[in-house]
């Protein structure tokens, strides 16, 4: 019979339970207020948001889609300076030089142009080769570059961890401009939500190539094999990326405005179902991981 968990640990398995709950209950809460502050101040239809708003809706559900993500890591947690440093680089780096990319491949206007169906051929090579792909790979160029060199990247879940970081800072550049963007076409609340589903999107897309990216570092197989393995992920990560942007797309084209919840309902299954797939992945690198036994009784 397996000897019992010592009290110390324990408690701090029911202390990482709640945190991790409260962070959820803290985003669910978050859309609440955008919600009653529409309500209490009577905003019925569309706003404009000033940077600063922007920021703001961008910003705290990133905050708190970080530390929920950054608790994953129980048995070897990562310094948080440098969790934190690759969150800005997502920001910062890798989404306008995707965003550049993207522009110099194939400017996304002229697909909009023809009147083309959503999932058109044409539209799902766009999503799919062009956007996904840029997208994860500035990404993975940023966190493959930097701290995956570094001691501190010691086990195949640091992968998980650090480019669900960058992909969390990369959902805050994307939001921002989407809601600066869309002007005065969008409502508080739904604005709110979609900023709360995309960043789980982006960075559940970043953390299923960065499962791939740990396993590849620390595998016993020779380079070309580790190559096949890393380009595999890419591929899947961007295949991920396009069809959600697909799906956002398909209902936007359709009136996002008069059913807003619509589109966040079917962004917000998409995301979810990914990152539950995610988590099947970490629970298994819990599982393997070499700081697990140092944990032990």
């Amino acid at each position: 019979m397996a000897a019992p968990l010592p009290r110390w640990s324990l408690r701090r398995a029911r202390l990482l339970v709640g945190s991790k709950l409260a962070l959820v209950v803290g985003l669910v809460l978050f859309v609440g207020l955008a919600w009653l502050i529409e309500q209490v101040i009577g905003l019925r239809g569309p706003v404009r948001m000033s940077p600063v708003v922007a920021i703001i809706v961008a910003g705290v559900p990133a905050s708190l889609w970080l530390a929920f993500f950054y608790l994953q890591d129980r048995y070897e947690p990562e310094p948080m300076h440098f969790v934190f440093g690759v969150f800005l680089l997502g920001t910062l780096v890798a989404a306008p030089l995707a965003d550049f990319v993207i522009y110099q491949l194939a400017p996304p206007q002229p697909l909009g142009q023809f009147g083309l169906r959503t999932f058109a051929l044409e539209r799902v090579v766009h999503a799919i080769a062009v956007v996904g792909l840029a997208q994860e790979l500035c990404k993975y160029v940023v966190v493959r570059y930097t701290i995956y060199t570094s001691p501190e990247f010691d086990e195949p879940m640091d992968g998980v961890v650090y480019m669900m970081s960058v992909g969390t800072g990369f959902a805050v550049w994307l939001n921002y401009h989407r809601l600066q963007g869309l002007g005065g076409t969008i409502y508080l609340s739904t604005g709110a939500a979609e900023a709360v589903i995309t960043t789980l999107a982006h960075a559940s897309f970043a953390g299923f190539l960065g499962y791939v990216l740990g396993r590849a570092k620390f595998t016993r197989r020779g380079p070309v094999s580790r190559g096949v393995l890393l380009f595999l992920g890419l591929v899947g990560a961007a295949c991920l990326n396009g069809v959600f942007s697909l799906v956002v797309d398909s209902v936007t084209t359709q009136g996002l405005s008069s059913h807003p919840w619509k589109g966040v309902g079917l962004a917000a299954a998409l995301a979810v179902a990914v990152f539950a797939l995610l988590i099947v992945f970490v629970q298994r690198l819990l599982h393997d991981s070499p700081f697990r036994k140092e944990r032990a009784p």
